[in-house]
């Protein structure tokens, strides 16, 4: 599936950058987005996993699980959500990277989809500075 930048869609002035972005994907079994934003230093990513998961649309099913993945702060919690009816399970994460800090949403159909789906997304994720 491709992704394309939401902002440009807004506003085609103004797109995605190094220092931030917002980046979806969708079809009818799958809605996925990635957003980033530059934050030296920052070690903790939860405010961008606050930031991805709409309180109005998303409830954490779990506690979240915290990792340290390949040098990166990693935090993930599966989702339930009334977003729409045809994807009410999903998952959010947020991780650091460098001098960024990154997160990540999916809504899908099961409930035990999401989480392979995150380890395949950060799997192809290269923290490349």
């Amino acid at each position: 599936m491709a992704f394309f930048d939401r902002r440009a869609v807004d506003n085609p002035a103004v797109t995605s950058s190094y220092s931030d972005g917002y980046l979806i994907t969708l079809n009818s079994n799958l809605f996925m987005q990635v957003i980033w934003q530059f934050a030296p230093g920052t070690a903790d990513p939860t405010f961008l996993l606050n930031t991805i998961v709409d309180e109005q649309l998303d409830v954490e099913s779990r506690n979240k699980e915290v990792k340290l993945v390949r040098d990166m702060n990693v935090i993930y919690v599966p989702i339930t959500s009334t977003a729409t009816t045809l994807l009410p399970y999903g998952g959010a994460a947020a991780w650091t990277c460098g001098d960024r800090v990154f997160a990540w949403k999916v809504y899908t159909p099961q409930a035990e989809a999401a989480a392979p789906l995150f380890d395949q997304a950060l799997a192809r994720f290269t923290c490349g500075q």
